[in-house]
């Protein structure tokens, strides 16, 4: 193998080499970019929220919604109650009968005989 080497003559090739190795070619550029800086920084903001938008709607879309159900109760069982006879039962067999209802007012006898002004004055 041997080793190659270019020549370059043309000017303008040259002259675009020595801008490249020397940096100038990005004056412009850099002058650009802080100029309109801020443009820049809300635009790349704009798209990473744009992409976690689409990126979380794919993983949304892909989940399935949970599904509750209420626990398993069973069959219901009747519930045993025992039966205990108290001396004082009679007393709460009274208490539940009790009637709260008022009796009927009994209407006085209507006598003609009463005199409401009396002559002793």
């Amino acid at each position: 193998m041997s080793n190659l080497k270019f020549e370059i003559t043309n000017p303008e090739a040259v002259k675009l080499l020595n801008d490249i190795k020397t940096g100038a070619y990005l004056v412009p550029i850099k002058a650009w970019i802080t100029r309109f800086k801020w443009f820049l920084v809300s635009g790349l903001v704009l798209v990473v929220l744009l992409i976690a938008l689409a990126v979380g709607k794919a993983i949304f879309q892909r989940s399935k919604p949970p599904v509750f159900l209420p626990p398993d109760l069973g069959t219901p069982v009747p519930t045993t109650r025992k039966t205990v006879k108290s001396d004082y039962e009679w007393i709460r067999q009274n208490i539940q009968n009790f009637s709260t209802d008022l009796p009927d007012p009994v209407i006085p006898p209507f006598d003609n005989a009463i005199d409401l002004e009396s002559d002793n004055i």
